[in-house]
């Protein structure tokens, strides 16, 4: 498959990625250490629902159409 120079990020992780982030930065405390980070982010992905992963995997046949539909350009993933 040729990837586009400027090509947008596919990967539904990085969207599960985002939705960690998200819910990290909601957190009532503040983080105190790369300990403190590493364990909320094992916390907040032990938490993650299987829906939303599932949801995110069912996107990737649009996100290739939005794509191929830009000629590589840009999308809304």
């Amino acid at each position: 498959m040729d990837w586009p120079a400027q090509s947008p990020d596919l990967n539904p992780i990085e969207h599960l990625w985002n939705e960690i982030d998200r819910r990290l930065r909601q957190l009532p405390d503040n983080i105190t250490s790369a300990e403190d980070l590493w364990n909320k982010i094992q916390l907040m992905w032990s938490q993650m629902d299987t829906d939303f992963c599932l949801k995110l995997i069912d996107t990737m046949p649009q996100r290739i159409k939005d794509v191929l539909k830009a000629n590589g350009g840009y999308t809304k993933w």
